[in-house]
């Protein structure tokens, strides 16, 4: 597996003004969209958006390819019941629910809308 972590923000890291705004855009937009729904954050690294995500979703969970940083999101977020994490990478097809996703700025977003939510 490819070793992303020099490339993906981390918390705790300094960054730059720009990559905060740029944060911020992608989990604002985001967050339109999650009101009492289970989203999934594809390639969630070390999880910096999950917590303005879980403020208005039912359920969030985080997946990546990379233990390290799944760790470091698991342990920022073990008091939070709504979020999740699992170490895998993105391979669900077969989806009996319609999904609507949010391609915002690198980032995808998966937001799980079952038929009442429809």
């Amino acid at each position: 597996m490819e070793d992303y972590t020099i490339v993906t923000e981390v918390s705790h890291q300094k960054v730059t003004g720009e990559q905060i705004q740029r944060m911020y855009t992608r989990y604002r937009f985001a967050s339109d969209f999650c009101q009492n729904k289970d989203v999934l954050e594809v390639a969630c690294g070390s999880g910096q958006g999950l917590g303005f995500l879980a403020l208005k979703a039912k359920r969030v969970v985080g997946i990546d390819i990379n233990q390290k940083l799944l760790t470091l999101a698991e342990k920022h977020y073990q008091k939070n019941s709504k979020i999740e994490f699992s170490k895998r990478m993105l391979t669900i097809l077969g989806l009996k629910t319609t999904v609507l996703m949010l391609l915002s700025s690198t980032k995808l977003f998966i937001i799980w809308l079952t038929r009442k939510n429809l």
